[in-house]
Formats: structure tokens, C-alpha cells, sequence
């Protein structure tokens, strides 16, 4: 074997670790190819939620969360990745791994994959360290993405009625409830929200989405989680690539700090409510991508199960093979 090729079953562990990120609806939206030092990212156009995501943000989002996780089990594995975005039509990222000294630092954000979950529940009442809001808004920033934390009233208030108004538009789209039914509320499946990890959605939004059959036990406390928004200067596929890879940091960087956290995008995925937030919460000046909660869990908290993930032989194939037959590419990536 070249000792300066990976192997197999170092790809298939990093592959494996990589599949834990966050995507939306626990859709699993992508695609990996891999030969030689090489390794593929595409987006799966047959996991693109037509209803709840019609521009196809949420899945460039979603991809670029499992890219960034990738990139830090690779790196735990002793290979670093050098990344070309968008390099062609349909392709979202072409990685070529080469040897790497593995760090501690590299380590330690690895073993957060297996530990970080999405957590709607609500949190305690507890405020940030400053240390630990650096390190978070950091996290972002080395990733081309802003972090904004929300911490006037005004800024909460305008992303609660952007939220709430898209909850609202949400449940008169009756395609969207089909689609949203047929994601959420499964117990058997190796994808989708399962209703063990799902609350019931009350006033209280930005916090939780409207999943079917939610069986998660919640607190009626005051919901002391830390909102924030993830924000890009532009708004084209690589941007919204990059905020999933930026996205993905906060929360890996965020279990390692032993806080809770969960990104939540239903706000955004209108227009008329994300340009309420680009206007009214981050002033007209970046464009919203995701709000992330964070904050500590109420003591006595029980540790959520984790959610299923799809089996490796079926987002991971050989360089070459057939991909995508019969299926339609989105606009949004046939552009790049």
C-alpha cells in the first residue's frame, strides 16, 4: 500500500463520522464518490425537499455541514483536505486528501461528532462566557461566515415574528404538510426527524418546527437558549455551501464546549421571512443563512438518542460510478 494514498477503510471511517452532521429533516442530502486520494461531494437530488426548501438553500447548506465534518474526521484520521468548491456542474466539493500530522485539537473535534445532536428543547436560563462566544463566533468566521449573536430585544423580537409568520405560512401549504408528514415522526427508518427527538411546536418559536407524531418530553421553563444568526456576505451557491461548512464548526465547536445546540432554518426558507431578518435583525447588510440556538441544557436533562443515518454503502461508491440516473439536478447547482 502507498503509505502516502488513504486506504479504504480510512475513507469509509471518515465517511462514517461525516454522516452524523445535521441536515435538514435528517434528509442526508448527499453523495460521495472516492478513488485513489480523491473524494467527491455531491448533492442528492432525490432528497431535495421541494416544498420546504424550493431554492434549494437547506441542501447546499445540509452538504456543506457534511463536507466540514469530513474535512475534521479526515484530519483526526491523519490526512488533511485540500478543498476545490464547485468545481464543475453537479459537483459541489473535489477533495484531495494528503498526509497530515494529527493535532489534539483535531482530535478533540472529532470526538464531538458522535456527541453533538440536535436539540430543540429548551435551555437554561445561563449566560455565555465571553471566552466561549469567541470561540463559537470564531468557528464561523474561519469559514468564511458570520456569527451573530442576538442580544437586544428588538433583534429577538423581529426573528420570533419572522419565525412565527413562517409557521403560519408553512401550515396553510398543504404540499408542504405532506412533505414535512413524510419526513418526521418515523421510528424505523435510516433517515428522517424521529419522533423521539422531536417536541411539539408551541408559541415559542424560532425553537422547534411542526414534526409529525413529537413524543420528546420538554420543561414549560422559560427557554433561556442564546439565538443567533449565521450570515454571508453574498448569497450564491459557494456562499451557501460555505455557511453549511461555517454552521457545522459553531455546533461541533459548541459540543466541545459542553453546550447544547441546534440550527434551525424554517424562518429562511421564505423569502418574505428571511428578508425580515436580513433587514430587521442583521440590518440590510448580510444575508441570513441559518439561526443557531445554543446554550446549556436544564439540569436533570436526559441525553437524546441519536438520530439514524443511512448506511455508508449507500452515499459512498467507487470514482466513476453511475450517479444520479434518472433523476434531475436542481437549477441551483446546474448554474455552478
Amino acid at each position: 500500500m502507498d503509505q502516502y494514498l488513504p486506504d479504504a477503510y480510512t475513507v469509509r471511517a471518515a465517511i462514517a463520522l461525516a454522516v452524523r452532521a445535521p441536515s435538514v429533516h435528517n434528509t442526508q442530502p448527499w453523495d460521495w464518490r472516492f478513488s485513489g486520494r480523491t473524494v467527491e461531494l455531491r448533492a442528492d437530488p432525490g432528497r431535495h425537499l421541494r416544498h420546504t426548501d424550493p431554492d434549494g438553500r437547506d441542501l447546499l447548506v445540509s452538504c456543506g455541514c457534511v463536507l466540514h465534518h469530513f474535512t475534521v474526521a479526515a484530519a483526526a484520521l491523519g490526512w488533511a483536505a485540500q478543498i476545490e468548491r464547485l468545481p464543475e456542474p453537479g459537483l459541489l466539493a473535489r477533495i484531495v486528501l494528503i498526509p497530515h500530522d494529527t493535532r489534539d485539537g483535531d482530535i478533540a473535534l472529532a470526538a464531538a461528532i458522535p456527541r453533538r445532536r440536535s436539540d430543540r428543547r429548551r435551555f437554561a436560563e445561563r449566560t455565555l462566557l465571553v471566552c466561549d462566544e469567541v470561540f463559537l463566533a470564531k468557528s464561523a468566521s474561519d469559514h468564511g461566515a458570520l456569527l451573530r449573536f442576538l442580544d437586544d430585544a428588538p433583534q429577538r423580537s423581529a426573528l420570533a415574528g419572522a419565525a412565527v409568520a413562517a409557521q403560519e405560512l408553512h401550515r396553510a401549504d398543504a404540499d408542504y404538510g405532506i412533505e414535512l408528514a413524510a419526513w418526521s415522526g418515523r421510528r424505523y427508518n435510516s433517515d428522517g426527524v424521529p419522533a423521539q427527538n422531536a417536541i411539539a411546536a408551541t408559541a415559542s418559536a424560532p425553537r422547534v418546527r411542526d414534526f409529525a407524531d413529537a413524543q420528546l418530553a420538554d420543561t414549560t421553563e422559560p427557554d433561556g437558549a442564546i439565538l443567533t444568526v449565521l450570515a454571508t456576505r453574498g448569497d450564491e451557491p459557494a456562499d451557501r455551501l460555505r455557511a453549511g461548512e461555517a454552521a457545522s464548526a459553531v455546533v461541533l465547536t459548541a459540543t466541545r464546549l459542553n453546550l447544547a445546540s441546534c440550527l434551525v432554518t424554517e424562518p429562511l426558507e421564505l423569502t418574505s421571512t428571511r428578508g425580515l431578518v436580513r433587514e430587521c435583525v442583521l440590518g440590510g447588510a448580510l444575508e441570513p443563512q441559518l439561526v443557531v440556538r445554543v446554550g446549556y441544557l436544564l439540569e436533570g436533562a436526559a441525553p437524546l438518542p441519536a438520530t439514524p443515518r443511512r448506511p455508508i454503502g449507500e452515499v459512498l461508491q467507487p470514482l466513476g460510478h453511475a450517479y444520479g440516473v434518472g433523476l434531475p439536478i436542481p437549477a441551483q447547482l446546474r448554474r455552478h
